[in-house]
C-alpha cells in the first residue's frame, strides 16, 4: 500500500511542473516565412499579423527553413523560438 505522504509528494510535484509550464508562456506561431535574417524569421501569420521570431543556438530547428515555407514555431512570450519546424 502507498503511503499518504508519497501520494501528496507526487501530486505536489505534478502541480508544480504544470504551473511551471503554464507560467513559461510558450505558444505556437503558424504562418508563412516572408523574410529570413541571421537571428530572426519574419512570419506572416494566417490571421494577417506579421511577427519577428528571434532564433539563436538554443533554437531546435527541424530541416532548413526558407522564405515561402509554412512553419510552426514554439515561442516564448518574448518571441524567442524554442523550436521551428515546417508545417504539415
Amino acid at each position: 500500500m502507498v503511503s499518504i505522504p508519497k501520494v501528496v509528494g507526487v501530486l505536489s510535484c505534478g502541480c508544480l511542473l504544470g504551473l511551471g509550464l503554464y507560467l513559461n508562456g510558450s505558444h505556437t506561431i503558424k504562418g508563412e516565412v516572408v523574410r529570413v535574417e541571421p537571428s530572426a524569421y519574419f512570419v506572416q501569420q494566417y490571421d494577417g499579423d506579421q511577427v519577428r521570431v528571434h532564433t539563436d543556438a538554443t533554437t531546435r530547428m527541424t530541416g532548413i527553413i526558407r522564405t515561402g515555407d509554412h512553419i510552426e514555431a514554439k515561442v516564448t512570450a518574448q518571441r524567442h523560438a524554442l523550436a521551428i519546424r515546417q508545417a504539415k
